[in-house]
């Protein structure tokens, strides 16, 4: 494995505030194709650690994504990191994958550290990732931080054809633009921490619009944008966002006949909403979700 090298990252503090420019973590995140992880072929392990205590980080979630023909990368497999920081996803199909990985985790002292989602763009199956960095969020408590809510005060209502209230199994993705370099920019789905309700089903209540089924949800996320890298073999290299960006997200609905396993419903059965702006001078639109001609 290469020895990993953060010499020509910084940080400055200043005014209470951790300014952050575009900075590169150099040489982080090495990998060997030579020698695959213990599960063989069509697995992709890691270790994870916090860049600013060299510590590693447990119960981080991880994603394996790939990009479908609409341009956002949907989950293919879906795991956490032991105590130690690692993690191995087995099973998957030869190909690449973008490796998505955000924590939430409270230390022995009670304080919450977040960390900014950090995404290792086209990892091959049968890689063994050496250390990929998880980097605290630009939280005004610095280096503690809360995640944000995006789905604060958003509600999703199901309707029939007829303007009648129609339950609905509804499934929640919190989405996130970053770019591999030199490639267009892409939606990821990002990794939502405890007290998320990813899925909701709707029903009648007093509360609910005329004519509608409702249900309100929660997505906790990260209140930055992602550390962004692509995988080289020689060492990956991870950029971080400089502060004064926009941190933006947009969530996505899917909508399911309840009961179902699976059935596709309401016309369309996809929305999107958004934007919800944890950071930055846009307008934070409430994320509601609106599904009619559901059956």
């Amino acid at each position: 494995m290469q020895e990993e090298s953060f010499g020509r990252a910084s940080f400055l503090f200043l005014a209470g505030g951790l300014v952050l420019g575009l900075i590169v973590l150099a040489g982080c995140g090495s990998a060997s194709v030579s020698d695959p992880p213990p599960a063989g072929a069509g697995s992709i392990s890691g270790t994870v650690f916090d860049h600013s205590t060299g510590q590693p980080v447990g119960a981080a979630v991880v994603l394996l994504e790939q990009r479908d023909a609409g341009g956002i990368d949907r989950v293919a497999k879906s795991t956490t990191t032991a105590p130690d920081g690692s993690f191995i996803a087995g099973d998957l199909p030869a190909g690449k994958y973008d490796v998505v990985i955000a924590a939430s985790v409270t230390s022995d002292s009670g304080a919450t550290v977040t960390y900014a989602t950090t995404i290792t763009f086209g990892v091959p199956t049968t890689t063994a990732l050496d250390r990929i960095p998880l980097v605290p969020e630009y939280g005004g408590s610095m280096p503690n931080g809360s995640p944000v809510d995006i789905g604060a005060g958003a509600t999703v209502t199901t309707a029939g054809a007829s303007g009648v209230p129609v339950p609905a199994e509804i499934k929640l993705s919190a989405l996130q633009s970053a770019a591999p370099e030199n490639e267009l920019p892409a939606q990821l789905t990002i990794p939502t921490f405890a007290g998320s309700t990813p899925e909701v089903t709707t029903a009648t209540s007093t509360s609910c619009p005329a004519g509608a089924a409702c249900a309100n949800y929660k997505l906790f996320v990260p209140a930055s944008d992602p550390v962004t890298g692509t995988y080289s073999p020689a060492g990956t290299n991870y950029t971080l966002p400089g502060q004064e960006q926009e941190v933006v997200y947009l969530v996505e609905g899917k909508a399911f006949v309840t009961g179902s396993a699976g059935t596709s419903d309401c016309m369309p059965p996809t929305q999107i909403a958004g934007p919800a702006v944890p950071r930055g001078t846009l307008a934070w639109h409430i994320t509601n979700l609106a599904f009619a001609g559901c059956q």
